[in-house]
C-alpha cells in the first residue's frame, strides 16, 4: 500500500491511468454521466438511485444507465464481473457501515481494480441539488473518510492536496468563500479474479 500527496486537481487523469488496463468500468453513484464519460474504458454502466439524474444524462448514449441501489449491486452483477468498479463522489452520502458493505460487494464484483474518490474527512454538504432533480436527499453526506480508513482495507491513497475550495459551490454554501481548503483522497485496490 501506498501513499502519495499531489497538488494538483487532475484527478480524472490518475483515474484513468488506473483504468487503462480495463475494457469495463462500472460507475457507482454515476448521476447524470458527467465523470463517466470521461473514462477511458470502452464499456461503461452507469448505475444510480436517483432515476432523473439517469433520465438527465448528459451524453447518455456513451454509458448503460441503470436505475439500481448501491446497497443491492450484488443482486444484480456477478463476482468478477467487471474489470473495475468506480465510486467517484459518493461513499461520503452513506453512512459508514452501509458504506463499508457497499464496499464489500464491488471488490468482489470487480475483477481488477476498485476506485474511490471522496472528500478527506467530514464535508458537511447539506441536502441541496444544484441539478434541480429533486435528488437533495442523496445530496447530503453522512459519513467522512480519512487515510486509515482506506489503509485498514488495502487501498492505495493519493492525497489531492486542498482540492475542495472556494470553486466548489456545494463548499462555499456551508465553509464560505474564505474557508480553509479540504483535501481529497483518491483510493484504489487491486483485485485479484476469482478472489473473494
Amino acid at each position: 500500500m501506498t501513499v502519495n500527496v499531489v497538488n494538483h486537481k487532475e484527478f480524472l487523469i490518475a483515474i484513468n491511468e488506473l483504468l487503462l488496463d480495463s475494457g469495463t468500468v462500472l460507475d457507482v453513484g454515476c448521476g447524470v454521466g458527467a465523470t463517466i464519460t470521461e473514462f477511458c474504458c470502452p464499456i461503461k454502466i452507469g448505475v444510480d438511485a436517483h432515476r432523473p439524474y439517469l433520465d438527465n444524462a448528459k451524453l447518455g448514449e456513451q454509458f448503460i444507465k441503470l436505475n439500481f441501489m448501491a446497497e443491492r449491486l450484488s443482486e444484480i452483477f456477478l463476482p468478477n464481473s467487471m474489470d473495475s468498479v468506480t465510486l467517484i463522489d459518493v461513499i461520503e452520502h452513506f453512512e459508514k457501515e452501509v458504506a463499508f458493505d457497499v464496499l464489500r460487494q464491488v471488490e468482489e464484483i470487480a475483477a481488477k481494480r476498485v476506485i474511490v474518490f471522496t472528500p478527506r474527512g467530514f464535508f458537511k454538504q447539506i441536502e441541496v441539488d444544484h441539478y434541480g432533480l429533486g435528488g437533495e436527499s442523496f445530496q447530503r453526506h453522512r459519513s467522512g473518510w480519512e487515510v486509515e480508513d482506506f489503509e485498514k482495507l488495502g487501498y492505495n491513497i493519493i492525497i489531492f492536496s486542498k482540492f475542495h475550495d472556494h470553486r466548489n459551490l456545494a463548499f462555499v454554501e456551508v465553509y464560505g468563500k474564505d474557508a480553509q481548503p479540504i483535501d481529497a483522497l483518491l483510493a484504489w485496490k487491486d483485485c485479484r479474479l476469482g478472489a473473494g
